[in-house]
């Protein structure tokens, strides 16, 4: 509803500039000046949307920050997955009574809803159950090493599914992101990556369910609001990871104040409002492909976090991954040149 709103705003806004022009320009130059409204107004809301991703990355990278707490507080990963699903999803019960003025937001189209339930299954549930078992089987450094493979899927998808073209420009942002990231998390040290069968089977598919959120939320969701994206994403994917993990059976947690807190900051930060603004900003983004080359700003995140918070070293190998990431990010939206018609 959001969405329709702005579009009929910009047609407005365009209709209205356009009637200006034709009083100071003859009729031959009216089509011309309509594509050079219409595409300035659109690369606005385009470059919105790029922000809006790279804050989600941002909000994300707390991520690691949360779930070390968690850990350290006793509760073992498969609950922290589940639980932070659980938590945003309630937290987020609230917010879109409130923000809909009654149960409004918690509508949603067929379409939308199938999205949401691909994005909640595979891209959230599935996604988590293979970034642990990669964890599990391979290390840590192993497995975020595969996770990075994500952009890759995401530009191959983009380009069968939705014809994105895959310019010079990409690819070199793509790869250098993948070499950023790697160096980011491993500081250019690879002694702790242990690559067997298995793990790099789940990391790979944990790189791949990764990157599918981009490409699903385009068959509907982010068509919707983005708190019923957000929504409904985490709901589905908690309700499928509750069957999987099986939480009633006991997890080993002794529940205290401190656990209930950390949880609502897990719920709140990267996973209620990091949804949100990532939705937000993919309905305004046009290429898909581009999507998790923004949001990577995550390990920088993560990497500031980790340094600040629980001292870690950030060796130069870390420092020139993260040089490399901002680098691909701006790779990634060098401007073209203006097309003619646009001139």
């Amino acid at each position: 509803m959001d969405r329709a709103l702005n579009c009929n705003c910009t047609d407005k806004i365009i209709q209205f500039m356009l009637l200006t022009v034709r009083k100071k320009r003859g009729p031959a130059k009216k089509l011309r000046s309509a594509k050079i409204l219409k595409g300035k107004i659109m690369k606005s809301e385009q470059n919105k949307g790029y922000i809006m991703v790279f804050i989600a990355g941002m909000l994300w990278g707390t991520i690691g920050l949360f779930s070390t707490l968690l850990s350290k507080l006793g509760m073992d990963s498969s609950a922290v997955a589940f639980f932070r699903l659980l938590a945003a999803s309630i937290l987020l019960v609230p917010i879109l009574i409130v923000k809909g003025k009654g149960f409004s937001l918690f509508r949603i189209s067929k379409k939308g809803l199938i999205s949401c339930a691909l994005i909640g299954f595979i891209s959230q549930a599935f996604y988590n159950l293979c970034y642990m078992k990669a964890i599990e089987m391979g290390g840590m450094a192993t497995a975020a090493v595969l996770l990075y493979t994500s952009p890759v899927f995401v530009a191959i998808m983009s380009r069968v599914l939705f014809k994105e073209p895959l310019g010079r420009n990409k690819l070199a942002a793509i790869a250098i992101n993948i070499i950023g990231c790697v160096l980011t998390v491993t500081g250019g040290d690879f002694s702790a990556v242990k690559l067997t069968g298995f793990a790099l089977l789940m990391g790979v598919l944990a790189g791949f369910t990764y990157g599918t959120m981009p490409i699903f939320s385009r068959f509907g969701a982010d068509n919707e609001d983005p708190y019923t994206s957000a929504f409904y994403g985490l709901a589905l994917g908690a309700l499928l990871l509750f069957f999987i993990v099986r939480p009633y059976n006991g997890m080993g947690t002794e529940w205290n104040w401190q656990i209930v807190l950390v949880l609502i900051g897990f719920g709140i930060v990267p996973s209620a409002l990091g949804y949100i603004v990532y939705f937000g900003g993919l309905s305004k983004v046009k290429e898909t492909s581009v999507v998790p080359v923004l949001a990577s700003i995550e390990t920088v995140a993560a990497s500031v976090i980790g340094l600040v918070v629980f001292g870690q070293s950030l060796s130069l190998g870390k420092v020139a991954g993260i040089a490399l990431v901002v680098c691909s990010i701006l790779i990634m939206n060098l401007k073209k040149k203006e097309k003619s018609s646009y001139a």
